[in-house]
């Protein structure tokens, strides 16, 4: 029922529809860093450097087109790291505009509800960033918006399956953009194109 539940949310990424008061529960369900190790652990993760380039305005976006799919009960896992977004289609996130009208607590960003997978082996803390190749605008996460996403597998330790997390990309214009994924086992990318603002 739970896994069902959040394939629901992954293919609302593609709608064109803003989050909800219903999405309450959503808001708060992407897990933080708790205790010391958890902590000194994301902390180490947030001294990498980014390894993805920067573009030109005018460079084709290098939108990442591997994907998988290890478990059935999820969508397509973009990327072919133990921990990716699903529910990009073709590698693009149609996101809706920065809300007038209170939806977002935080109304300076716009956003789309992205789902994360997490294979089981992974048992360390995963710290997403992001950030625009071609431009200068900055990736956020939530709601309110902030700089990084913690996924911690630890709080939510199931037998077998890979661990899914909801959760809010937030953006403030269109372009291509990567998320940087650092794991203790290392860091990768998955380069989107981000079509928008919808307006809602």
């Amino acid at each position: 029922m739970r896994r069902a539940f959040f394939v629901t949310l992954a293919m609302l990424a593609a709608c064109t529809s803003a989050p909800t008061e219903d999405d309450e529960d959503t808001k708060a369900a992407s897990p933080g860093a708790t205790g010391a190790n958890t902590a000194a652990d994301v902390a180490a993760l947030r001294g990498r450097p980014w390894v993805v380039p920067h573009l030109t305005p005018s460079a084709e976006c290098p939108v990442t087109r591997a994907k998988h799919r290890p478990d059935p009960d999820l969508g397509d896992i973009w990327g072919n790291g133990s921990v990716g977004p699903v529910g990009l289609v073709d590698g693009v996130l149609d996101y809706v505009a920065p809300d007038r009208t209170g939806v977002w607590r935080d109304r300076g960003w716009g956003g789309m509800k992205v789902l994360w997978a997490v294979d089981p082996k992974v048992a360390a803390p995963v710290l997403v960033r992001g950030r625009q190749l071609d431009g200068t605008n900055e990736v956020r996460f939530e709601d309110p918006a902030r700089p990084e996403l913690v996924l911690d597998p630890s709080e939510d330790a199931l037998p077998g399956g890979w661990r899914d997390y909801p959760s809010y990309t937030r953006l403030r214009a269109p372009g291509c953009y990567a998320y940087q994924v650092d794991t203790t086992e290392g860091t990768w990318t998955i380069v989107f194109r981000a079509d928008g603002p919808i307006v809602s």
